[in-house]
């Protein structure tokens, strides 16, 4: 499957997509925000089997640039039996150009054309630019969870809170 935007190109994750994969990932785990994120495994035959995996569900995508078909970022959206929970992540070097919310905004509403309604998200409060993009795709703030991902150097959880977000379309 394959969606066209303006400027970008959403299509589902295959398997040679696994080096792209890696790269969002390691790039993401330099960002200031990666503490609220779940850890990814940056070894070779990790993300190979991950990418295998996800290749299948049909709920993972690519973000490419139309024009040179360059791997930007992934969204994937996983099956809560009453609707979907959405998830992203892009490489740092296109933040701040309204991909996110482009690729977003149209999967939405493919996903909308197929008979979906409800979809969810979820952000630390303290990630801002991911909070601004919820909001700005129509999200509203229904709650807040205490949520740990990584522990300290005596074993501790960092904890932080999050907020639960939901569309109604």
């Amino acid at each position: 499957m394959e969606i066209y935007t303006q400027r970008l190109k959403i299509r589902n994750l295959q398997i040679t997509d696994w080096k792209a994969l890696k790269a969002i990932w390691r790039d993401n785990s330099l960002s200031k925000y990666a503490q609220y994120d779940v850890p990814h495994s940056e070894d070779d035959d990790d993300i190979k089997t991950l990418t295998e995996k996800f290749s299948r569900t049909n709920d993972f995508y690519v973000v490419m640039l139309a024009a040179t078909d360059t791997v930007i970022g992934c969204v994937d959206l996983h099956n809560t039996g009453d609707g979907y929970d959405i998830r992203y992540c892009f490489i740092s070097q296109f933040h701040r150009n309204g991909y996110a919310k482009e690729s977003c905004n149209a999967l939405i509403e493919f996903y909308c054309k197929n008979g979906v309604r409800r979809f969810t998200a979820g952000s630390a409060l303290k990630n801002i630019p991911s909070v601004s993009l919820l909001l700005s795709l129509g999200f509203r703030q229904t709650g807040t969870e205490s949520i740990s991902f990584y522990q300290d150097e005596n074993g501790n959880d960092i904890v932080f809170e999050g907020g639960i977000y939901e569309l109604i379309k």
